[in-house]
């Protein structure tokens, strides 16, 4: 079952992301442990203003449980969604890494996914003919359309399952680009019919 995240999902969701994030290797996340960025994401989850906070959330329920997450937002409201890095490494006594701000990666016209994940032991299950991951996308598709925005974006590393996924739905990609070091491709589907 599709449903908005709440508090009560914390738990299940930051160890979701907390995957994620380990995936994607990220250099400026690299001086944390893995005790400290679960914390950080764990208390950052309950902040509404957060990039991974749970207002921006939806997941996918199986049996009472969170197994699968999608974080999205338009544009408009990326830049206000890091501001909350920087109190949480302050409130949790870590000293952040070097260049912690996110460069907003969403396009002005875009509703933006920023992440897509279901836990690895869900990952070859199906409800009625859909891989979990294909819930989440085609609910994202649904609330990127219902934003009123002309496109929804997303960033990939080449070859990933998330760039699978994307080229399944008609996802195109429009630019290359370096994120934190590593080479992504930023890919578009047009949500209206008009083109670029």
């Amino acid at each position: 079952m599709l449903r908005d995240a709440t508090i009560v999902d914390a738990d299940s969701v930051a160890t979701l992301v907390l995957h994620e994030l380990e995936r994607r290797q990220l250099r400026r996340l690299r001086r944390l442990s893995k005790e400290q960025l679960s914390q950080l994401l764990f208390v950052g989850y309950h902040q509404p203003r957060f990039r991974y906070g749970y207002p921006q959330a939806r997941v996918y329920q199986n049996q009472g449980v969170a197994v699968g997450v999608a974080y999205g937002y338009p544009a408009a409201v990326e830049p206000t969604l890091d501001n909350q890095w920087s109190a949480l490494f302050a409130r949790l006594q870590v000293t952040p890494p070097q260049q912690l701000v996110v460069t907003p990666r969403a396009r002005p016209d875009e509703w933006y996914l920023d992440l897509l994940t279901v836990r690895g032991r869900y990952r070859g299950k199906t409800y009625q003919g859909q891989w979990f991951d294909e819930w989440l996308m085609g609910d994202a598709i649904h609330r990127a359309r219902r934003s009123g925005l002309a496109a929804m974006g997303l960033d990939v590393r080449p070859g990933s399952q998330l760039a699978k996924l994307a080229a399944q739905y008609g996802f195109v990609a429009v630019e290359r680009r370096k994120l934190d070091r590593q080479t992504y491709y930023h890919l578009r589907l047009n949500l209206h019919g008009n083109r670029w």
